[in-house]
């Protein structure tokens, strides 16, 4: 049985958490990084009976999670995990192309000395990360620092939903690949061109970049969605 506090300790850069929100950060992580694979049946009794809480708090955090496109909700059959699907990742990626090619264009043009060092930091973290959850974070930090420049705040906001949707196919994929360290260099080699200000460039490497993981995603997953 996993403890919950009634309110998380709030920090200067995180607000307070309900338990719903608790419950779903912790069921998200687990989702994310495959540690509860695609199509698995969640039992909202169980969710419950593991934080020691009622269904109400259970039925909330699901609710966030659906939300979130990390759970359906199917007719007799409960709630599930959500299953990975080829179209939805190939859409993602071309979505991604058409919007990151144009901030990386933009942000290169105006890179920050202060992005370029947050970016470094995420690489060293992706580095020596020993999960999937951490090579995650380290992936989502890399983005958000390379993208900051671009100084285009409603865009980086419609990326940051998109990933929502994306992040449990890339956690899929590092989970049952070696595609982790292709991409770490990629990451390296995106900077640098970014630093040097080449912005044509950059963008041309992004897209071979995000075509690349989406490969090796497509590559990774069951043959029968």
């Amino acid at each position: 049985m996993e403890r919950l506090d009634a309110f998380s300790l709030q920090t200067e850069t995180q607000p307070i958490l309900t338990i719903a929100e608790q419950i779903a950060d912790k069921l998200r992580d687990e989702i994310i990084s495959s540690e509860i694979e695609p199509g698995t049946p969640i039992r909202q009794s169980h969710i419950a009976d593991r934080f020691d809480v009622s269904q109400a708090p259970v039925r909330e955090a699901l609710g966030h999670l659906a939300a979130e496109g990390l759970v359906e909700y199917h007719s007799n059959r409960g709630v599930r995990v959500a299953k990975l699907h080829r179209d939805v990742v190939c859409e993602i990626a071309q979505i991604r192309i058409l919007i990151e090619t144009d901030m990386v264009k933009r942000a290169t043009k105006n890179f920050a000395s202060r992005n370029e060092t947050l970016a470094k930091i995420a690489i060293e973290s992706a580095a020596k990360a020993d999960t999937t959850l951490k090579q995650l974070a380290s992936d989502k930090e890399f983005h958000s620092a390379i993208y900051q420049s671009a100084e285009q705040p409603i865009t980086l906001e419609v990326l940051q939903r998109l990933r929502t949707r994306y992040v449990q196919y890339l956690g899929y994929m590092w989970k049952y690949s070696d595609h982790a360290p292709a991409s770490l260099n990629d990451h390296k080699q995106l900077l640098s061109l970014m630093v040097n200000g080449k912005a044509s460039e950059a963008a041309s490497f992004l897209r071979r970049h995000i075509d690349a993981s989406t490969n090796a995603i497509i590559m990774c997953m069951p043959k029968k969605e």
